[in-house]
């Protein structure tokens, strides 16, 4: 058995979780993806909102140190610069409505409003983890929650 084979084998549930982990593309991708491999809505959201949170405590930890070793690599350099920069002007205009506005943020469904930038921001305005993994959740359900809206629609 290949591995490719090997990654078709595994149910859609395994397919929603591992994509909801992947940064960028999160629960707004995974859930649409559950509902064509013929999971229900409610049920893709469920698991892409518990993938896409997964890595989160992890990540709260590795991010910066991460952040900082890629920029002093020549192939990313660009990029991290970029994306913390951005980033941090977010995080401006996040930090006058704290706890709330991060939720927003992360409710946003669009790419680059995740909870991957999210965990960012927090990082970058001192938020506990605690506190962290509270916006993340509540911003990530109402973006899941808009998502799997749009996905019942699309398929009647």
């Amino acid at each position: 058995m290949t591995v490719l084979e090997y990654i078709n084998s595994l149910p859609p549930e395994v397919h929603v979780f591992i994509v909801a982990m992947i940064p960028v593309i999160e629960l707004r991708g995974a859930i649409p993806l559950g509902v064509h491999l013929g999971l229900p809505p409610l049920e893709a959201l469920a698991i892409a909102l518990a993938g896409n949170l997964a890595p989160i405590p992890l990540v709260y930890f590795i991010l910066l140190p991460a952040v900082g070793l890629l920029k002093r690599t020549r192939l990313f350099r660009r990029l991290v610069t970029d994306y913390v920069a951005r980033s941090e002007k977010t995080s401006e205009r996040i930090k006058k409505y704290g706890l709330l506005g991060l939720s927003v943020f992360v409710a946003i469904p669009l790419p680059g409003t995740g909870a991957w930038t999210g965990c960012l921001i927090a990082l970058l305005l001192g938020y506990s983890l605690r506190v962290t993994l509270l916006a993340l959740t509540l911003g990530t359900l109402v973006a899941g929650t808009a998502v799997a809206m749009l996905a019942k629609l699309a398929t009647g």
